[in-house]
């Protein structure tokens, strides 16, 4: 299965067989490939593809893609006691009820929690995701450009939640109700989830992302594009929360504590709200661990900010676990390969959820966009 990505900066891929990663990589995309999420160039896009695909050596893979970003809404609602089948048909219909008015069209998806039939005898609790069609569509066609056709759409939050609940110890006193709290650090956004066992149980995206270090770096030591990336790997988050360089570099430290106080609010306010949804004392709103995965796994120093921050453990997730380095690769330290999170979670997805697949989905998408493309051209 190969697992894909399209975001604002690039084409991420990872191919995997089983437990064994075949191949990683990635392709720079323009800054004007993406507009607000949507893929503006689609053919050259498509391009972007089919080259990572050549490099990855992929021909008839299977393809699942990754949607992440801001527009991507994840929400939980109660509703009337439905069947999954009834809920399917009902979505287009029900999820804008709740949901604030769209201001463009959305593909709707609900689905029932894992746990809807021990619910209230008249409610179950559902699962609402909603995608603008700009989003998704446009990634469709450009993946339909290149020449694959994904099997397979989900949200990225269900992504890295995968690759992170897969090696959870059935065996824990824990672990029935044992809830983990995600922090993936993208380039433009950063998304927080919180996974009980294997379910996604909450998300939420914020409007700052890797890009606020970076310009704070590029402003205050007047550093271009590459340089800025160079020195980001270079430096080390102090106690202060001051990006400090080597002396012999010569560099002032640069001040992150916008961006930081930031992120640690949030971190701090999912913290308590956890909390306050189970009674005092319960285990079940446990929350003290944070695992940083993305772009963002980049920082030095970042973990132990959080940690003294908000008074909890936070280190660098490892999505390497348990799996195999295949043959003629290059073996990526865990924290590296925290960029390919999402897409590593897509190519594992499908095998650990057959059951929840949407293939016929994303395929009748492929058409209905192929179908309103030569509607269009004549």
């Amino acid at each position: 299965m190969l697992g894909l990505e399209i975001n604002s900066r690039s084409v991420n891929g990872a191919r995997l067989e089983g437990s064994r990663v075949l191949s990683y990589g990635n392709r720079r995309l323009d800054d004007e490939s993406l507009l607000d999420n949507v893929v503006s160039e689609p053919h050259a896009v498509a391009a972007a593809i089919q080259a990572l695909t050549r490099s990855l050596r992929v021909k008839n893979e299977r393809v699942c893609l990754s949607v992440g970003g801001a527009q991507v809404v994840n929400k939980w609602v109660d509703l009337p006691r439905v069947s999954q089948e009834e809920l399917s048909q009902a979505a287009p219909f029900e999820a804008p009820r709740h949901l604030p008015p769209a201001t463009e069209p959305m593909v709707y998806r609900m689905t029932l929690a894992r746990d809807a039939a021990d619910y209230r005898e008249d409610q179950v609790t559902a699962r609402l995701i909603a995608i603008p069609e700009s989003v998704l569509f446009s990634r469709l066609q450009a993946i339909a450009l290149a020449g694959f056709e994904p099997e397979l759409v989900l949200p990225e939050a269900d992504l890295t939640s995968c690759v992170f609940t897969r090696l959870h110890p059935k065996d824990s006193l824990l672990w029935h109700g044992k809830a983990s709290a995600i922090l993936n650090i993208r380039q433009d956004y950063t998304e927080m989830s919180i996974t009980r066992e294997q379910d996604l149980e909450f998300s939420r995206t914020l409007p700052v992302g890797l890009e606020e270090v970076q310009k704070a770096i590029e402003n205050e030591l007047s550093a271009g594009k590459e340089e800025t990336g160079i020195l980001m790997n270079s430096g080390q988050i102090d106690s202060e929360g001051a990006l400090c360089f080597e002396p012999e570099m010569g560099l002032p430290a640069v001040d992150l504590r916008p961006f930081l106080q930031e992120l640690t609010s949030e971190m701090r306010r999912l913290l308590d709200f956890q909390r306050s949804r189970f009674p005092e004392g319960s285990y079940l709103g446990l929350l003290d661990t944070f695992l940083i995965t993305g772009e963002g796994a980049c920082l030095r120093g970042l973990d132990r900010y959080c940690s003294r921050a908000l008074g909890v453990t936070c280190a660098y997730a490892n999505p390497l676990s348990d799996l195999e380095w295949g043959p003629r690769i290059q073996p990526l330290e865990p924290v590296a390969f925290n960029t390919y999170t999402a897409v590593l979670g897509a190519a594992m997805y499908p095998a650990l959820h057959p059951k929840l697949t949407m293939r016929n989905s994303a395929r009748e998408q492929v058409q209905r966009l192929l179908r309103f493309r030569e509607g269009q051209a004549a």
